[in-house]
This record gives C-alpha cells, sequence and structure tokens, in this order.
C-alpha cells in the first residue's frame, strides 16, 4: 500500500492531508478520516494512521487531514467561522475520494469529528454510503467541559485572556469557543446510509444520542481501548487495534466486492498565504534521503534568503498542538523572506523508519543521521547554512544538530539535556552524542530502586563536575561559533542553572561572546502547552531570528532539485522543485 501527501479543497484556503491507496491501485470503497479537535487530536494522530494503513491493506483508498486552520492546512483557529469551515473541509475531502474514483464513500469520525460528520450527513454535503461515529461528542459543551478540566489538572498558568479559551496547546477565541458550546450531533435522517456506533463500555448511554440515531438502522459495538488512547497523556497513548480490527471487518462487510482504479489529483504545491506586498507564500511537501523522511518547505515567492530554518519534531507528535506553532511561525517569517522545512524525524509524524528501529522513539539514535541529510538537501553548497529550531527532545537534537554541523544558530524552547532513562546503558545511547549529560552507569542501577537518591546524587556530582552540567551543551556550542537562543520556563531554567559555576560565572562569560542569549519566560510551561507562554515565547525568537537574518542585501535562492517534491501525478511520479539553491550570504 501507498500513502502520497495531498492538497485539496480550495485554492485559496488548500487542505493537506495523505491518500492511502492499495498497493495495486484499485479500491472497494473511499474512505474519509474526520478527526478530533483539540487536545484530543494529539492523541489520536497516531491511531489514525494506523487506522487508514489498515483500511488501505483491506482494499480502501483513504483520506486522512488536517481541518482548516489545523496542521499543515492554511489558517488559524483565530479566523471566523470554523465550524463551517471544518465541514466544508470534510465536504472537500468526500469530493476528492470520489474524484479519486471511488463510488461508495465512508466518514469515519471520533468525538468531534463524529459530531462534524453528522452535519454532512443531514446537511447540504455530498451523499455518503456509510458512516462510522467512534465515540462520538453528543454536545460541544460537554467537550468545553472537559477541556477546561484538563487545563486546571495540568497546573501551570492557563491565559486570563478575554478573548477566548485557553486549552492543552491550542487557543480558542470566544467566538470559536461559543461556537462549540452551541453545537451537537444531529439527528441521521439518511436511511441509504449505513451507520456503525462505537460507544464506551460501562457509560451511560446518552439520551440525546440516542435520539439522534432513533431514525436509523445501526449497528453497535464497543469502543474497545478508548481510555487508553484518550485519558492518558498524548506520549502513553495506546493505538486501539482491537477497534481498529472491529471498524476494518465492518466496513468489509458493508463494502462492495469489486474494486474501482484510484487515480489521486495531486496539487504540486499549494499557496498557503502572501506576504506584505501581496506575493504568494508556497508550501510544497518533500522527500529527504534513502529512508524518504517528510518535510513540509515553507518558501517566500522569490524563493527567500538567508539560512534555511530548520524545525524539529516536538517530541513524538506531528504538526498539531504545540507543534502548530511551526507552521504559525513558518508562514509568519516566509513574509519576511525566510524560508523553511519543518521535517519529520524518521519514526515520528509521517516519516518512515530506518531498517530496525521502533516508531514513536523519543531520541532514537536515527536521528543523528537524520538531520545531516535534510541539511545537506535543503542547502547542498553549504549544509552549515541552517539554523535549528525545537522543544524539549526538540531542542536536544537542535543542539546535536548543530554541533554536528557548524550550524548558524540553535534557538531551542525547553531543551531537554539530561535524563534518567537515556543513559550509556540504554539502546538510545550513541558515542557520536555531544549534546547530552547522560546519567553513569552505577547511577543508573541505583535508580532502580531509588530513583530520587541517584538524581540528588547525580546533581549534586554536577556542581563540581561542571562539565557534565546541562548549560555546558549551550557553552560547546558557543565556542564552535554557533548564535544560541535558549526560551526557558522558570522551572526549566532551575535546571539549567543548577550549578553554582554556570549561575554565577560561566552564563556571564556566555553573554558576553554576543553568541549567547536566554531569555526566561514567566508562565510559560515545559511542553508550550499554556498559550501566553507559547505566544511570549514565539514573540522572543522571532525578533532574534528576524534581527540575525532579515537582510535585504541576500541572494533568494529556490528549492533544491534534490529536495524530491512529495506531490507527483496520478502514477506516483514525483514533481521536482525548480533550481538548486544559491549559497546565501554568510
Amino acid at each position: 500500500m501507498t500513502a502520497q501527501p495531498v492538497w485539496f479543497g480550495p485554492t485559496d484556503r488548500p487542505l493537506f492531508g495523505w491518500f492511502h491507496t492499495p498497493d495495486d491501485g484499485r479500491a472497494r470503497g473511499g474512505v474519509v478520516l474526520c478527526p478530533p479537535i483539540g487536545d484530543e487530536e494529539r492523541r489520536v494522530y497516531f491511531t489514525f494512521r494506523k487506522l487508514a494503513e489498515s483500511l488501505a491493506a483491506a482494499g480502501f483508498a483513504v483520506v486522512r487531514f488536517s481541518y482548516d486552520g489545523t496542521g499543515d492546512s492554511a489558517g488559524t483557529l483565530d479566523d471566523p467561522e470554523r465550524i463551517a469551515a471544518w465541514t466544508a473541509s470534510i465536504v472537500s475531502a468526500i469530493e476528492l475520494v470520489r474524484e479519486a474514483g471511488a463510488d461508495h464513500v465512508t466518514a469515519i469520525g471520533m468525538r468531534f469529528g463524529a459530531t462534524l460528520a453528522t452535519h454532512v450527513v443531514t446537511g447540504a454535503g455530498p451523499p455518503l454510503d456509510a458512516l462510522v461515529l467512534w465515540d462520538p461528542c453528543v454536545r460541544g459543551r460537554e467537550f468545553i467541559r472537559y477541556q477546561q478540566a484538563l487545563m486546571a489538572s495540568l497546573g501551570g498558568s492557563p491565559s486570563t485572556d478575554s478573548r477566548g479559551l485557553d486549552t492543552p496547546g491550542y487557543f480558542f477565541p470566544t467566538a470559536l469557543t461559543d461556537e462549540i458550546r452551541g453545537f451537537e450531533i444531529l439527528p441521521l435522517d439518511s436511511p441509504g446510509t449505513r451507520t456503525l456506533v462505537l460507544s464506551r463500555d460501562g457509560r451511560p448511554a446518552s439520551p440525546r444520542l440516542e435520539r439522534a440515531l432513533s431514525g436509523s438502522a445501526v449497528d453497535r459495538i464497543d469502543a474497545i481501548g478508548q481510555e487508553e488512547l484518550l485519558d492518558v497523556p498524548p506520549l502513553s497513548s495506546v493505538v486501539p487495534w482491537d477497534s481498529i480490527g472491529q471498524i476494518t471487518a465492518w466496513l468489509n462487510g458493508v463494502a462492495p466486492d469489486t474494486g474501482a482504479a484510484i487515480v489521486v489529483p495531486v496539487r504540486d504545491a499549494a499557496t498557503v498565504g502572501v506576504d506584505d506586498v501581496d506575493r504568494p507564500i508556497y508550501e510544497r511537501a518533500v522527500r529527504l534521503g534513502e529512508v524518504g523522511l517528510f518535510g513540509m518547505a515553507t518558501e517566500p515567492a522569490d524563493g527567500g534568503h538567508g539560512p534555511w530554518v530548520i524545525f524539529l519534531n516536538v517530541a513524538t507528535e506531528h504538526h498539531i498542538g504545540p507543534g502548530r506553532l511551526w507552521v504559525d511561525l513558518a508562514r509568519q517569517w516566509a513574509r519576511h523572506g525566510l524560508r523553511s522545512i519543518r521535517i519529520d524525524v524518521s519514526g515520528v509524524g509521517d516519516s518512515p523508519v530506518h531498517p530496525g528501529q521502533g516508531e514513536g522513539i523519543s531520541f532514537a539514535p536515527q536521528w543523528l543521521d537524520d538531520i545531516p541529510t535534510v541539511a545537506s538537501t535543503m542547502s547542498p553548497d553549504d549544509p552549515s547554512n541552517v539554523v535549528f529550531v525545537g522543544l524539549c527532545s526538540g531542542g536536544y537534537g537542535a543542539f546535536e544538530s548543530a554541533l554536528a554541523l557548524g550550524a548558524r544558530g540553535a534557538y531551542v524552547f525547553n531543551p531537554a539535556l539530561s535524563s534518567v532513562s537515556m543513559n550509556k546503558s540504554s539502546d538510545q545511547f550513541d558515542p557520536r552524542r555531544r549534546a547530552f549529560r547522560p546519567l553513569p552507569v552505577p547511577l543508573v542501577k541505583l535508580a532502580v530502586d531509588h530513583g530520587r537518591m541517584a538524581w540528588w546524587l547525580w546533581r549534586t556530582y554536577r556542581q563540581f563536575a561542571v562539565w557534565q552540567s546541562p548549560m555546558s551543551v549551550p557553552a560547546v556550542a558557543v565556542r564552535e561559533g554557533i548564535d544560541v537562543l535558549l526560551i526557558v520556563g522558570e522551572d526549566d531554567v532551575r535546571d539549567l542553572r543548577e550549578s553554582v559555576y554556570w549561575r554565577f560565572v560561566g552564563e556571564r562569560r556566555l553573554r558576553k561572546s554576543g553568541r549567547f542569549t536566554l531569555a526566561v519566560v514567566a508562565g510559560m510551561d515545559h511542553p508550550l502547552l499554556f498559550g501566553e507562554g507559547r505566544r511570549r515565547g514565539s514573540e522572543i525568537l522571532t525578533d532574534h531570528l528576524l534581527e540575525r537574518y532579515c537582510r535585504s542585501d541576500q541572494p533568494p535562492s529556490a528549492l533544491p532539485a534534490s529536495a524530491e517534491s512529495d506531490a507527483g501525478g496520478p502514477t506516483g511520479s514525483s514533481g521536482a522543485a525548480a533550481t538548486t539553491a544559491s549559497r546565501s550570504s554568510r
């Protein structure tokens, strides 16, 4: 089976998604996956990818996508009439599947995505042959209450901005919050649409949901594994394989036995905005390296200037939630002439794995091979003519990559530079690592039964062995001529300044170099889930980057031909970009 990135929908508001097809190019039907919104989308992204792969293996053509204003699709949550835009996104995805050649089309929606799907079925949307409502969110006000409770459980400093509602990783403007509160599931009055409902076992039936389903013949099964998927932190989510298998089996029973040829209509690139003089800002999906790392390149109309900005994944997440910040920044900076690429390292997001590598593993040693590949492809004349941006483990990756390449800059939020889990005896350890301070093996063994004691001994030791302190990593980068910007919250800065030496002597010396900036942002949490801290941090980063690289005397440069466009024709052939990048002035 194959998965192809696709731009589709209105040309002035393009949507981005992935089109999965069976390996023989023929499909028994088409399926559109309608994801949840908000923090639930973060937990479901990988599950929806696995569901799409399962359905493609069973002979279906599948589209998974991001709604207007989310993920890599155009727009923002600040735009008006989000509910209408999201239902229109589903309609566009259905039209894409039918245009590709699928006659029998099913929509699968989870949580709020299921609620949106009922509005498409009962509204003016194109007809659906089948509908799957997976743990549907019956009323929008219930969703809002859950998001508020979840935010309160995180502690920290949620935004008190009267303009909207702060939820984990997402800020919903007041108008959108009010829209969601008034939104609810619609009665299904389309007798020609076969319907499957997955409900959580043990929860009381919702009278409103029962009324909505009363006019249709509905098949019902338990949503097995939903608690382990949604009611845990995103990094702890477990793919509900039983539910995926049940949905696939149900669709096998309702879809035609014969298949039709699928031809995916693909755009080579999309216009996602305009700069200050109304010139277009382009984005294109690219594949990099032997394994085909997925990246999304953002460029001004003239190709851009300065170094390539390389955004690394937030932990093992995609371009949603806190990771959506990279999308917004890439498009904002393109207005000033800067070019960038959002890269999924191997095993994360939509990038494949290297042989023998697992999926979703933070700090995977294969990442040490990925980033030089990206830099040498995007800036072939000078792979060091790049800057790296990252958060948490991505911040670590930014330092590691900058040190390996001698890059121009490493601009990081709350970098993870020390951990009990990755040490010299762990599978993730690699002698090439320079930006990590691993726990010694004896302390690792002590940590098995006495974790707090081991960590206290390690921190005490680093008061004297200052080269083992986290702050020694940016110090090495500064000594090697790399411009370093650390944007950290109040909790994270305590770890960086744990050593008396770095707090009172070393940091002052770094500042005198002119290549080191430490910005402490009050109220900014570690994963950037809180809107106000996220906004302040991004403003600091933007000001720093524009001051360093936004110069009018730098020549433009187009996307290198060696960065293979992943938006190919119907046969899967790739459309290469125009020219090889000319070396930017350093």
